[in-house]
């Protein structure tokens, strides 16, 4: 019988940091499958509501030894159940399990930065900047801290000041790093080579000249970077198609398109093919990386398969049936 998985049933998944690394593996051999043409299907689509501006968007994959998932989320604030997962067998077309997705998009968002890190950031890194205390930013240096073993500090800004102290001080007791609040997203910045950006702002919150030599930056959120910063830096993205063509757009870059500024030949190289060696993360150790980390179908399936087999493991759930 299918299970239904709530966020409190999986929370002992989430609280547990080293459950990450299986995530991160699988979701590299989905970014490879993309690349090579191996998943058999990858959808998205925008559902209008009745209401003015609401929409929701739907996203499918089917991942050979993952099976089916559709995602269903809201592209709007105000929505309690903002994430659901269906997840079915890929042979039989069975319903195994629908998966409370909050608390897994986290997840599924952050396991790309930990990746990005250990392939495209220079080695030894010791600081890492994190603009945002949501629990994003808490995914993020999750991923992060897996992938950076070199991380010795992590400095963290967001606008209200209590929340990123209070941030602060919960990630120091839970991952044991020096995490220190600071006040403004430059002195987060100052000297650190990773940067990730978890914010909610959807206007640039970034300076170029605000980064280090050879910074790699981690942007998740369509908006953040300037025009500025993304034409004097190496832009690698997961997802091709979504950067160059994806609703809702994702700035700057639509914005540049459409006025001959930037175009599909400045992109440096898709994910995979740092992985795969095909080209490489740096011509230079001084260059600014820009990675655009965009969250394909097959990211949603592989996190959801990921979950339901902790959880079956682990005995985990509410069986139902509808019939």
């Amino acid at each position: 019988m299918p299970l239904i998985l709530s966020e409190q049933d999986l929370r002992a998944l989430y609280n547990d940091p080293p459950s990450m690394d299986a995530l991160q593996a699988r979701i590299e051999q989905a970014q490879l499958a993309y690349h090579s043409g191996s998943i058999p299907a990858q959808h998205h689509l925008q559902m209008p509501l009745l209401a003015p501006d609401r929409q929701l968007r739907i996203l499918a994959a089917t991942l050979s030894e993952v099976g089916e998932v559709v995602r269903v989320n809201p592209q709007f604030r105000g929505v309690r159940d903002r994430h659901m997962n269906f997840l079915f067998d890929g042979q039989s077309g069975d319903l195994l399990a629908v998966i409370a997705g909050g608390e897994l998009n986290v997840w599924r968002t952050a396991a790309p930065a930990g990746l990005a890190c250990r392939h495209l950031a220079q080695p030894g890194a010791k600081i890492l900047a994190l603009l945002g205390s949501s629990r994003q930013a808490r995914g993020q240096l999750v991923s992060i801290l897996r992938k950076v073993p070199s991380l010795e500090k992590v400095r963290v800004f967001s606008p209200n000041e209590e929340h990123r102290k209070s941030f602060a001080a919960r990630m120091h007791a839970w991952l044991g790093i020096e995490v220190e609040a600071v006040n403004s997203a430059r002195a987060a910045i100052d000297g650190a080579k990773i940067i990730s950006l978890a914010t909610n702002s959807r206007v640039p919150v970034l300076e170029p000249e605000w980064l280090a030599p050879g910074a790699l930056v981690i942007s998740i959120t369509s908006g953040q970077l300037s025009a500025d910063l993304v034409a004097r830096s190496r832009v690698i993205a997961t997802w091709k198609e979504e950067l160059l063509e994806g609703i809702p757009p994702r700035e700057p870059y639509t914005t540049m398109m459409a006025a001959g500024t930037w175009s599909e030949k400045e992109l440096a190289a898709e994910f995979a093919e740092i992985i795969l060696g095909q080209k490489p993360a740096r011509n230079n150790p001084t260059e600014t990386i820009v990675f655009e980390s965009l969250g394909m179908p097959a990211f949603d399936a592989t996190a959801a398969a990921w979950a339901y087999r902790w959880a079956l493991d682990h005995k985990i759930g509410k069986e139902f049936a509808l019939f």
